[in-house]
């Protein structure tokens, strides 16, 4: 009979769970890194055996962990994530330029063939391979110098380089997508990239004239119980602001100070929000 693996990764560590070809019950193995931040955990179609994990923490930073027995034991591998060249700069969420800065590694893709080939995407975005099992990391710079690369700027989760999908039909084709510059391929291993996102235009997101209206809790009074606390001064999350004006809103309100959380209904009365 077949068996069935998931792979996951949580904001508290790793599990690996398994089952028959029914999955009608799973065992569970975990959690590996207990604690840790877990962004992706990916097995080699090569060698069921071979696992990676992304470990990352705000405290200790970010390390790659890979198994050779099927996630039972794990060991740190190679963790030196660097820039080809002068990384340069892109912009940041205010518009303005803001240099290249590496954070954390959200996606591993290991190549379908062999179990020492995997790639890396990762913040702030560009992608990385390494040949000899996650030791050591080479960056396909080709990607971030591509001539749109000044340009990307962060969607509210960062800038992250979060899928990689390998061609199985074409080993030296590749496609990614990056928060928030779009989805890229390339034809030639890396070396060469081009967009790909002609025909990806919400019809519907956004609409230039909707009115947004936000509320955040220092906008309450009267609680029945209290709201984390912030400034009743306070005035609209600003990284909400920008996030809403980068996807192309304009109308953007916030409701007026200390409306109590009782009302059936709330006014739509403030200013529009600040640039």
């Amino acid at each position: 009979m077949s068996k069935a693996r998931v792979l996951v990764g949580t904001r508290k560590g790793a599990f690996v769970l398994t089952s028959d070809g029914k999955r009608k019950k799973w065992d569970v193995s975990g959690p590996h890194f207990a604690g840790w931040e877990i962004y992706h955990v990916a097995g080699s179609p090569a060698d069921p055996n071979r696992l990676y994990a992304s470990q990352s923490s705000s405290w200790f930073g970010q390390v790659i962990q890979r198994s050779d027995d099927g996630g039972v034991s794990w060991a740190p591998v190679g963790n030196k994530f660097e820039y080809d060249g002068v990384p340069g700069t892109h912009q940041w969420y205010d518009g303005t330029a803001h240099p290249w800065e590496f954070k954390r590694v959200w996606h591993l893709e290991p190549s379908l063939t062999d179990p020492d080939v995997v790639y890396a995407g990762v913040e702030d975005a560009a992608l990385f391979r390494s040949g000899d099992g996650g030791q050591n990391w080479e960056e396909l710079s080709g990607l971030r110098k591509h001539g749109s690369g000044p340009r990307w700027q962060p969607g509210a989760g960062g800038m992250c380089l979060h899928t990689i999908i390998l061609d199985p039909a074409n080993p030296d084709r590749i496609f990614i997508a990056i928060s928030a510059a779009g989805a890229f391929r390339t034809d030639d291993g890396g070396k060469s990239w081009r967009a790909i996102n002609q025909g990806l235009k919400s019809q519907y997101i956004p609409d230039p004239n909707a009115q947004v209206l936000i509320y955040c809790n220092n906008n309450f009074r009267n609680a029945e119980r209290a709201f984390p606390g912030k400034a009743s001064t306070a005035s609209l999350n600003l990284s909400t602001f920008i996030a809403l004006y980068n996807y192309g809103y304009r109308n953007i309100y916030e409701l007026g100070p200390r409306l109590d959380p009782k009302q059936s209904k709330l006014p739509f009365e403030s200013s529009p929000a600040k640039r």
